[in-house]
C-alpha cells in the first residue's frame, strides 16, 4: 500500500481497530527504528506472515531520500537508505525525528520512573548518537553485573569489581547528559504550560539522580565507584545492582508541588502535553529540522481552545499526522488538511489537499 501525504496536516478517520495507529507506528519506526507501542519487533509483522517492511520517501531541500526498514521473524531488522543496506540501525536516528502524542502520555506523569527515563532517553537518542553508545554499554554492563549477582557463587565479589569501572564510566556520561537535557526541557515545558494555562501555572522539570553531585563527569564517575563499593554487601544480599542511573527519575513540578502526587487529573494531562511540546521544541532545535508530529487519538480529548493551540504550534513547520474516529474530533483541524478514511487496513483519501 502506498500513500501520499500532505506536507503539513494529515487526518486519518475510521472506527477503532481498523489500522489508523499502524500508520503512525510505521512512521515512528522509520524515525527511530522502534515501535512506540509494540514490545517486540515481531508484533509489527502481519499475522500469518514471516516478514514485513515499511518504506518512506523524504523530500528535503538537498534532495530526495528513501528509507526502508525490513522485519523478519527470528532475525534482526535491516535498514536501507537509498537502496544501500546500512551497517547500523542507529544511522537512522536524527534523519527524521518524531514525537508521539497518545492517550497513554498521562502515564508519563502518573507512572513509574522507568517511563520518564525512557521519555528522556528517546529524546536524547534522536539528537545524539554518542549517547546511544554510552546507553548500550551501560545496559550491557548492568545485565552482566546483575547476572553475576544472582549467581551468588564463590568469588563473585572479586568479579564484581571488574564491572564497576565501565558501569561508573558510562553511567556518569548518561547522568550528565540527562541532566543537561532535562534543564532544556524544563525551559520549553515551562513556556508551553504557561501558554496552555494562560500563565496560571509554573512547570519545572528536574532530573533527579540517585547520586546528587556537582562538578565534572570524572568526579561523578569516582563518586559512583565509591557508592558501588559501599553498596557491595547490600547488592550481594539482594542479587541486584542498586547504584546507577537505571534508578534515577525525572521530577515534574507544578507551582512548586510534585505533579504526580498533588496534581489533579486535568493538571496531569496538561503537564504531559507540555512535556511532549517541550520534546517537540527541543528536537526541532537539536536536530535542525522539524520533527514529525504523531497524534494518536488525542484531539478528541482536547477542547477547541487547546486544539487551536496545538494547530498553531504545528503551523510553525513540520508535518503532522492525526488519528480519530470522527471528523467531529477535529473541529479546529480539518480545514486545509488531507483527510483519509481507514477501514480494515485500507487507506483512502476523502478530502484533497496540496500535493506532497
Amino acid at each position: 500500500m502506498e500513500v501520499g501525504f500532505h506536507p503539513q496536516l494529515n487526518l486519518f478517520l475510521g472506527p477503532n481497530a481498523q489500522g489508523k495507529t499502524n500508520i503512525l507506528e510505521a512512521l515512528y519506526c522509520l524515525s527511530t527504528t522502534r515501535s512506540f507501542r509494540a514490545a517486540a519487533d515481531e508484533e509489527m509483522i502481519q499475522f500469518g506472515q514471516e516478514e514485513g517492511a515499511m518504506e518512506g520517501v523524504l523530500h528535503r531541500e538537498e534532495g530526495q531520500e528513501t528509507i526502508r526498514l525490513e522485519l523478519r521473524k527470528g532475525k534482526s531488522k535491516a535498514l536501507f537508505v537509498n537502496g544501500k543496506k546500512q551497517k547500523k540501525l542507529s544511522s537512522l536516528l536524527g534523519r527524521m525525528p518524531a514525537v508521539v502524542f497518545s492517550p497513554d502520555d498521562l502515564f508519563l506523569v502518573k507512572g513509574g520512573p522507568a517511563l520518564r527515563r525512557r521519555y528522556l532517553d528517546v529524546t536524547i537518542l534522536q539528537m545524539d548518537q554518542g549517547y546511544l553508545a554510552h546507553l548500550q554499554q551501560y545496559e550491557r554492563t548492568l545485565k552482566q553485573r546483575n547476572s553475576l549477582l544472582r549467581q551468588k557463587a564463590p568469588g563473585t565479589e572479586a568479579q564484581l569489581a571488574i564491572w564497576d569501572l565501565p558501569l561508573a564510566q558510562h553511567g556518569a556520561a548518561l547522568i550528565v547528559k540527562r541532566g543537561a537535557v532535562a534543564r532544556q526541557l524544563s525551559d520549553f515545558a515551562g513556556h508551553a504550560l504557561r501558554d496552555l494555562t494562560g500563565g496560571l501555572e509554573q512547570f519545572e522539570v528536574r532530573y533527579e539522580p540517585q547520586l546528587p553531585w556537582e562538578g565534572s563527569e570524572e568526579s561523578l564517575k569516582e563518586k559512583m565507584l565509591e557508592a558501588l563499593s559501599k553498596a557491595r554487601r547490600e547488592e550481594m544480599a539482594r542479587g541486584v545492582t542498586v547504584v546507577g542511573p537505571h534508578r534515577d527519575d525525572l521530577g515534574l513540578w507544578v507551582n512548586g508541588q510534585p505533579l504526580r502526587k498533588f496534581g489533579s487529573q486535568g493538571q496531569q494531562r496538561t503537564g504531559a502535553l507540555a512535556l511532549k511540546l517541550a520534546q517537540l521544541s527541543l528536537l526541532s532545535e537539536g536536530c535542525h529540522t522539524n520533527p514529525l508530529v504523531l497524534f494518536d487519538d488525542v484531539m478528541a480529548e482536547l477542547d477547541e481552545k487547546r486544539q487551536a493551540f496545538f494547530l498553531n504550534r504545528l503551523q510553525r513547520g513540520g508535518q503532522a499526522f492525526l488519528t480519530g474516529t470522527s471528523a467531529n474530533d477535529f473541529s479546529a483541524a480539518s480545514k486545509g488538511a488531507r483527510v483519509f478514511r481507514v477501514e480494515s487496513g485500507h487507506v483512502d483519501r476523502t478530502q484533497e489537499g496540496p500535493a506532497a
